[in-house]
């Protein structure tokens, strides 16, 4: 076959297809044929799942990688407009503060779970710990920008060394961030990521950081400018002397002890019988007996009366103010308005007293320590005062029992004796009773040459409160004091500064202005939540965040 008719026969074959595929398409009329309808809805519906599938992919790794965390508005708060990166930082600082929540790290399984639970408390606006840490988180927010906004707005600038303090403890926030990461063989963005949240960054954790740091000295400015007159201590005093005054007073217990096993009828004839003996001691303070030698003669405790002939100063107090004086009754007796020097008293103690006496038989129980039995204090007042004292300043050595090993009263006492007439005999200078206390003083302080100062009315132990605040007490004074602690050998320094009433009132007074000052600044910075991301908020994982 030639060239030309193989060519001219396969033009004909393929038009002759071409005919046959036509004449398919057409109907029965010789119309073409429509298309089917689902071909066209197929491949809508193709189309639609791709871009879910899409949509999806772009929001799970928007999610996994924090993006959507950071870009995402959860509540704006004056004019700050706040992720919710930003407020799951703090949603994490507060649910791992041990002095908060002590959660650990939430942002895992297992800390989600934690969030679920019901709250073990009733709060009007959530019912598990994720709404409340939330809206604990944004609280904080609120505080530090309403203070951060209003500094700005007064022009408040931090000073280099504050400046200096910041960017230290920035640096040192870093470098323990790296350290808890390698520790715990994890990268550090993993390390943010499960403690403060999807899309946590040290950016998030260094703008929050600074924000309260500004917020904290300004508003410690602003405390500083705050003038408080002297006619306003002395107004907020005449309104509740009691919280400004001292007492002195003297007194002694008597308790009506009694054996277990003991019925009610003996019992309360022992209790009748100590209540006697208590009013004996009265009658005879009322007809100017001497306290110490009464109470000895009346009481029947012999620990009691060993105390008594041996360490009477533990039965005469002064310097005793309001909130010192642990019974309820004995306080409100002594602070009465209408009280007068010499006014004695029997007083049935509010809180029974407990056996200082213990027997072999009452030893082998488990409850023997426990048993309590009714008291009743004599009480004499002397004196009531305002709190006049100022902050004094001491060096002391203290001399006490090593842990774990129980040394007698006349050897610690002996011990102490040795260093006061060491340092007698030595320089007698405040330089030497510091070498001293760095060598022999037991307390915390010993490397400090067992200084402290500015200790106001209350902070000490009443033996040495006492010492310290005697009016004859001078420079340089040296003493020896026993107290619950040991034996303290203390070197007066001084005392200056403020009257201790003065600086009672003073600081009220500044907490109810400050506290006035912050509502108003509160007040004045709004918080609008935005739904969307404050309901991402204290979330982790895809599903969590997604339907969560």
């Amino acid at each position: 076959m030639s060239k030309k008719n193989d060519s001219t026969w396969k033009t004909e074959i393929t038009r002759a297809e071409r005919k046959e595929r036509l004449a398919k398409q057409k109907d029965s009329s010789g119309q073409k044929k429509q298309i089917r309808g689902y071909n066209l809805l197929g491949r809508i519906v193709g189309i639609v799942v791709a871009l879910i599938i899409i949509v999806a992919l772009v929001f799970w790794l928007s999610v996994s990688t924090g993006i959507l965390h950071r870009s995402v508005t959860a509540a704006i708060i004056g004019d700050q407009k706040l992720s919710v990166a930003d407020v799951n930082t703090v949603f994490g600082m507060q649910a791992v503060n041990p002095n908060m929540w002590n959660m650990g790290n939430v942002f895992t399984e297992q800390g989600q779970q934690a969030l679920d639970t019901e709250l073990s408390f009733v709060d009007e606006d959530a019912t598990n710990y994720r709404q409340f840490i939330r809206k604990s988180a944004i609280g904080e927010w609120q505080n530090s920008l309403s203070l951060y906004e209003e500094g700005k707005r007064k022009g408040f600038e931090l000073s280099d060394s504050d400046q200096q303090t910041l960017e230290d403890s920035l640096e040192n926030l870093r470098l323990q961030l790296e350290e808890s990461a390698e520790q715990y063989n994890v990268t550090v963005p993993t390390l943010l990521k499960v403690t403060y949240g999807p899309g946590s960054r040290f950016e998030e954790l260094e703008k929050f950081y600074t924000i309260s740091y500004y917020a904290a000295l300004y508003m410690e400015d602003y405390k500083q400018s705050v003038e408080i007159s002297e006619s306003e201590m002395q107004a907020l005093y005449e309104e509740g002397k009691n919280l400004y005054d001292m007492v002195d007073y003297k007194a002694v217990e008597f308790v009506a002890e009694y054996p277990k096993q003991i019925d009610d009828e003996s019992k309360l004839k022992i209790e009748n019988h100590t209540e006697a003996q208590a009013k004996k001691m009265q009658a005879d303070l009322e007809a100017g007996r001497d306290f110490i030698e009464s109470a000895i003669e009346n009481v029947e405790n012999s620990e009691t009366k060993d105390s008594l002939s041996s360490e009477p100063y533990l039965f005469e107090h002064s310097f005793r103010t309001y909130n010192g004086i642990s019974d309820f009754e004995v306080r409100n007796w002594l602070f009465d308005e209408e009280r007068e020097p010499g006014d004695i008293a029997i007083l049935e103690s509010t809180s029974e007293a407990v056996s200082q006496l213990v027997t072999e038989e009452d030893d082998e129980t488990e409850d023997s320590a426990a048993q309590k039995f009714k008291s009743f204090i004599v009480v004499q007042f002397e004196n009531r005062s305002r709190q006049d004292v100022l902050p004094y300043t001491t060096r002391h050595i203290l001399i006490s029992s090593e842990e774990g090993i129980e040394t007698s009263d006349a050897k610690l006492k002996k011990k102490a004796e040795a260093v006061l007439e060491e340092y007698n005999t030595g320089e007698k200078t405040e330089d030497a009773f510091a070498e001293l206390a760095k060598e022999y003083s037991a307390d915390g302080n010993a490397q400090d040459g067992g200084l402290y100062e500015d200790i106001s009315i209350g902070s000490f132990d009443e033996q040495y409160e006492t010492w310290a605040l005697d009016p004859q007490r001078q420079e340089g004074d040296i003493g020896l004091v026993k107290s619950q602690f040991g034996y303290h050998v203390i070197y007066y320094v001084g005392a200056e500064g403020e009257e201790a009433w003065k600086t009672d009132a003073a600081t009220r007074i500044l907490d109810q202005l400050v506290e006035e000052w912050r509502e108003d600044l509160l007040s004045n910075t709004p918080v609008t939540v935005k739904s969307f991301g404050h309901n991402l908020v204290g979330k982790f994982g895809f599903l969590k965040t997604l339907f969560g």
